[in-house]
């Protein structure tokens, strides 16, 4: 595509120039319609910028994951990437940032910043590359102290027939025929009467952002062509999202440490901040748009953004046995935080639970509280213990004496009864006291001892 056509679609916004803002003339063209779901990506963007960045802006200062080697070339690590794979259309998102800042005899004059580039190509082999771009000058030689803010804008455009289809690019920006002399464009950026000579120039949207005491360092006046964008290569590898996870029990739970790879902190939409973890019965992500939802998980965590470093996150959920059913399959479950925006971040991994480490077996112990005589009922105090959590279910007493049997039952209350013992006859019985878990946290349990009943005494008549 030539560069007028292509200029035609960075749509022109005549604006002022404002010392503290940047000036505004155009944005980033439309780009082909491809996949909304990103993915985490692995690979680089090397570029130098410029000559005339290296060696003029020439102290750097580098952040996020930015390197340079002794040739000037900055490498910025991939983050994401958005690619159709049946056009390789798309966008990879960068990290990183470089500040440029021109400095004599130990005081700074200016600086340009560029953070997180992307590149991006559509159908047509039309390329981009946007970034964050700041700038500022000092009050020097007429100008004005200014600066902007960062603000993502085109900083240069490319060709690359083969998109991202073989997952790298190899390209030098557009430079001549770019920002035509006197066009409307220049002339809203200030700049002199027959420049940019040629045409040649950064793209207008990234001259508008950074401020007029840098600008002229971007497009093309006179003598050699070092202030041309330089050639660059880029390249990708999506990340496979994947979780393991080990499980450890203490009693009556169970803790599962979780690794993820492949995570995106954030799909760029308002409210993303990370994933959560949950742990569910497997068969499909639970709903998660309210409260209520999320109660309906066994364990959840959440990850922030800043938690996931690399792409990859650690976190531990931790399950009571009291909130799991035996038999029933469970999964461990990731989404995007905090509203579902996408279902990019959506997996599903099974686990399996050991029950005979989660099952704590039933200790009973039984306590006349109340004796027995063949005139009075009398009580047995019951408790159940033996794990981490409170015990439920129901007791059973049985008393034996010979071929005479009774039996009486109670449920527990926090684990604990009083049975009802009928009046017995005199002599010695046998006690059983059965428990009968309500679930699996505790297995069944039993308890035997011996009672002597007594005759009960009569009353003394009175005289």
């Amino acid at each position: 595509m030539s560069q007028h056509k292509r200029l035609r679609g960075l749509a022109f916004v005549a604006a002022g120039a404002v010392a503290s803002t940047a000036l505004v003339v155009g944005t980033a063209p439309a780009q082909s319609a491809s996949p909304s779901t990103a993915s985490a990506a692995t690979g680089s963007f090397a570029w130098e910028i410029s000559e005339q960045f290296d060696d003029h802006l020439s102290t750097h200062e580098l952040a996020d994951g930015a390197t340079e080697d002794a040739a000037g070339v900055i490498t910025f690590p991939a983050v994401s990437s958005v690619v159709d794979p049946a056009t390789g259309a798309g966008t990879v998102q960068y990290d990183g940032a470089v500040k440029g800042t021109f400095v004599n005899a130990g005081n700074p004059f200016y600086w340009v910043k560029i953070e997180d580039p992307a590149v991006t190509v559509d159908a047509a082999g039309e390329g981009t590359i946007t970034a964050l771009v700041s700038a500022w000058n000092a009050a020097a030689m007429g100008s004005a102290e200014a600066s902007t803010s960062p603000a993502r804008v085109v900083v240069t455009t490319f060709d690359a027939a083969t998109k991202w289809s073989t997952g790298s690019i190899a390209a030098t920006p557009d430079w001549a025929g770019v920002l035509p002399a006197d066009s409307p464009q220049a002339t809203a950026l200030g700049i002199t009467a027959g420049r940019p000579v040629d045409g040649k120039s950064f793209a207008p949207t990234f001259l508008g952002q950074i401020t007029s005491g840098v600008r002229a360092h971007f497009y093309w006046t006179t003598g050699s062509d070092k202030k041309a964008p330089a050639a660059f290569t880029a390249s990708y590898a999506n990340v496979a999202k994947s979780v393991t996870t080990t499980a450890t029990y203490a009693k009556q739970s169970v803790s599962f440490a979780v690794e993820g790879k492949g995570f995106l902190p954030t799909d760029g939409n308002p409210g993303d901040d990370g994933v959560y973890v949950g742990l569910a019965p497997a068969g499909g992500l639970p709903a998660t748009g309210s409260q209520t939802d999320m109660d309906k998980f066994v364990a959840a965590q959440w990850v922030p953004a800043s938690a996931i470093k690399a792409n990859a996150f650690s976190t531990t959920l931790t399950a009571g046995a009291d909130k799991l059913e035996k038999g029933t399959a469970y999964a461990l479950y990731t989404w995007r935080a905090h509203g579902h925006s996408t279902t990019s971040q959506d997996t599903q991994t099974a686990v399996s639970l050991d029950w005979s480490k989660l099952t704590a077996k039933a200790k009973v112990t039984a306590k006349v509280k109340k004796k027995v005589t063949t005139a009075k009922a009398g009580k047995l105090a019951v408790a159940v213990k033996g794990g981490s959590l409170t015990p439920a279910g129901k007791v059973k007493v049985t008393l034996k004496k010979g071929k005479v049997a009774k039996k009486r039952s109670a449920t527990l209350k926090n684990g604990k009864a009083v049975v009802k013992l009928p009046k017995l006859q005199a002599g010695k019985w046998k006690v059983k006291v059965a428990f009968t878990s309500a679930d699996d946290v505790y297995t069944n349990g039993t308890k035997a001892l011996k009672l002597k009943v007594k005759k009960a005494k009569k009353a003394k008549a009175k005289k």
